[in-house]
């Protein structure tokens, strides 16, 4: 149990880079606290909206609008008072042994503690002709993912063979069941279009098994069910004119379209500081999310680099949010605090059903040296979307209230 700081001892100035998941819980876990009135929190996003990922396929899915994937932050402040936030405001650069942040327009924020939750850039840049294909991770792709659905289903009714593959490009990347949903529901639009024996479905990934090894038997027998193949030990090396993908093994595949995973690594003014690994993610203690030799700062959520066991520590979603509650209070020092890292995950796989992968490695951050995560999988057949709408709709009333807007999509056609 930590004991709490003296009021004079309390830190001062705590700024959060990034309004996702992580930086959002921290600031919350702050503006709910009842001894934080000496602490100045500030937010600092580069956007002014919200948005939950999994919501992204009920768009290309042609389910809701894309604009219904994305909440005003502007709309949240009775959620976090006290916590000030500055929307559409760009990091130039960290000073970290002068403890300061340099936004674009040049002004300098001093903090006492840092915390970097400003989330991942995907970067294709090591994949020739990979900038060319769809990136999975970006808002802005929902658009010409939905376009490439429809081609995909316009051709194969035309009577043209069709494979649209969803390649991993490298490892560690944030939601790590996405790409596999994403095939799971471009078999469900394309099943409901009565093409499905006209396309394949592919699914590409540069390790064995990307997700918690307990899930492989319930993912491996979808695979067979709905006839996606999935790939594993294939690098992609090459993209040509977006067509076909050439692989470190020297194998090749003609495709239709490529729905890509970039590659992955913290944004230029993280990777600047030189605190990045070579992989471009910020390791941390597991025990605290601090940054070893950084004095006060602190990386949660995509950003940061941490591995359980040769494997990466999910790190996105329900996972960052709960690193933030625990720098928080590290922060504030509370005292019986007990924390929790078990997160849900819940890849749909179609006509409402669904898989909830659920690691749990609160062990891991209480005994780094000998705690083991653990892994729950349950085959929710008949309800996974409803539990995966009820989990994004948790999260929108802990950020904006009872009264913020619902994602409802709209029943499948």
């Amino acid at each position: 149990h930590r004991l709490p700081l003296p009021y004079n001892a309390m830190p001062k100035n705590v700024i959060i880079i990034g309004a996702g998941f992580g930086g959002l819980g921290c600031a919350k876990t702050f503006a709910d606290a009842k001894d934080s009135s000496a602490i100045a929190v500030t937010v600092i996003d580069a956007k002014s909206w919200f948005t939950i990922g999994g919501t992204w396929q009920y768009a290309w899915a042609g389910r809701v609008d894309t604009s219904s994937t994305t909440w005003d932050l502007s709309k949240c402040g009775a959620q976090f008072p006290g916590v000030s936030m500055l929307l559409d405001t760009d990091v130039a650069s960290l000073d970290l042994e002068g403890k300061k942040v340099v936004l674009g327009d040049g002004t300098a924020l001093e903090y006492d503690h840092l915390v970097l939750s400003p989330g991942v850039v995907g970067d294709p840049s090591s994949v020739p002709g990979m900038d060319t294909t769809l990136d999975m991770y970006s808002h802005d792709s929902i658009e010409r993912q939905r376009a490439d659905v429809q081609d995909i289903i316009a051709d194969a009714r035309a009577g043209e063979t069709q494979t649209l593959l969803v390649a991993i490009g490298a490892v560690p990347y944030k939601c790590p069941v996405a790409p596999f949903e994403a095939a799971f529901i471009a078999d469900d639009v394309i099943r409901r279009a009565g093409v499905r024996d006209q396309v394949d479905i592919v699914v590409t990934a540069p390790v064995a098994w990307p997700l918690p090894d307990p899930a492989k038997e319930v993912f491996s027998r979808l695979f067979e069910e709905k006839n996606v193949r999935f790939l594993p030990e294939k690098t992609v090396v090459s993209i040509e004119g977006g067509v076909k993908a050439e692989f470190a093994d020297g194998d090749c595949i003609a495709v239709s379209k490529i729905w890509s995973v970039y590659p992955q690594r913290a944004p230029d003014f993280v990777k600047a500081t030189g605190a990045c690994n070579p992989r471009g993610f910020v390791p941390v203690n597991i025990a605290t999310n601090g940054v070893e030799g950084s004095d006060g700062v602190y990386c949660i959520g995509d950003c940061c680099g941490i591995a359980v066991g040769g494997k990466p520590h999910p790190k996105a979603g329900e996972f960052a949010w709960q690193m933030g509650e625990m720098v928080a209070h590290e922060i504030m020092r509370t005292e019986g605090y007990e924390h929790s890292r078990l997160g849900a995950c819940i890849a749909e796989c179609g006509a409402g059903a669904g898989v909830l992968v659920a690691p749990d490695f609160t062990q891991c951050v209480k005994d780094p040296e000998g705690g083991k995560p653990s892994c729950a999988i349950q085959d929710r057949k008949t309800d996974g979307e409803a539990a995966k709408l009820d989990w994004v709709n948790k999260y929108i009333r802990n950020i904006f209230g009872e009264g913020g807007r619902r994602f409802e999509p709209a029943a499948a056609a």
